[in-house]
């Protein structure tokens, strides 16, 4: 009887631990995603920057994202960090739109399409 009610104990032990781990993963692996659109929101704004500095010293819009990486100096290309894919981006008549492959959002001519909230 003894050993029973150890059993029970020790099998109620090892299941409040493994749910705990469950639960653990899944907040980590919600603060891995937020994270990663935080910086992929921060890698656009980046480019939304160097668009700017770009007309500032040519005179017109960048047409790709090839062409802002050189002008800031960049030797790796700023890509979304959840798909490792690189940001499109295309000339509007009004200016310019970025966009995440991932979906993250975008920004057209310096309007983002997220909020600050929508980064908690």
């Amino acid at each position: 009887m003894k050993n029973k009610v150890i059993w029970i104990i020790a099998i109620s032990v090892i299941a409040v631990i493994l749910s705990y781990i469950a639960c653990d993963c899944n907040s980590r692996n919600k603060l891995s995603e937020i994270s990663l659109k935080r910086q992929c929101h921060a890698n656009m704004n980046t480019l939304c920057t160097d668009q700017a500095s770009f007309r500032d010293a040519n005179g017109e819009w960048a047409e790709r994202v090839a062409e802002l990486d050189e002008f800031a100096g960049r030797i790796w290309p700023l890509v979304c960090p959840e798909s490792r894919e690189e940001y499109l981006m295309e000339k509007t008549d009004s200016g310019y739109r970025l966009s995440c492959p991932s979906g993250h959002g975008s920004i057209e001519t310096g309007r983002r399409s997220w909020t600050e909230e929508s980064d908690r």
